[in-house]
């Protein structure tokens, strides 16, 4: 009876080492519910930088003509003498420099960090190369292409390839960039 315990735990043993063994990849990833809540980005190669005109403040002028507050301290509330109204839509942008970004991707899921790289792009009219000489994406999926560019006007569709520890993924045709 002894032996048939001693031999019965013996294996129990033998058994939980060989499953406890065994290669498991660590972590998870899952592009099921990826995507861009807007999937595309239209980069202007034409920007308006009309500038616009200052005029005067009713507000400011309410606080210190009205009001008799000292000039000085309206100002200290953010309330200034004048105001731009107008302008051209990218005339911001130009002046700033603000480079063209798209909105992040959401719905990916796993075990951090995840990366993400391009995996190709297909234009009909366009140059691929010239495009991802300038394109960089981030880690949250964010595309940034520079606000002056050399890319050609075109329509580029971007697939991307995410990866953690032990996997890797593709999402296909999952963005598009307009350059016109």
């Amino acid at each position: 009876m002894k032996t048939g315990i001693r031999i019965g735990i013996i294996a129990l043993f033998v058994w939980l080492a060989s499953v406890g063994c065994q290669d498991v990849t660590v972590g998870y990833l899952s592009l099921d519910y990826a995507g861009y809540e807007i999937d595309s980005l239209v980069v202007k190669k034409e920007l308006d930088i009309t500038p616009p005109i200052e005029t005067p403040n009713p507000t400011f002028q309410t606080f210190v003509n009205i009001f008799k507050m000292d000039p000085g301290d309206v100002i200290s509330m953010g309330i200034y003498p004048t105001i731009k109204t107008g302008g051209g839509e990218d005339y911001d942008r130009n002046l700033y420099g603000i480079p063209w970004t798209s909105t992040p991707i959401e719905g990916v899921d796993g075990t951090s960090q995840i990366y993400v790289d391009i995996k190709n792009v297909t234009t009909d009219t366009g140059d691929v190369d010239l495009l991802l000489n300038e394109l960089t994406v981030l880690s949250s999926g964010v595309f940034s292409l520079p606000l002056h560019n050399s890319v050609p006007k075109g329509r580029y569709k971007i697939s991307l390839t995410f990866s953690n520890e032990g996997y890797s993924k593709d999402l296909d045709d999952c963005f598009t960039i307009i350059v016109k």
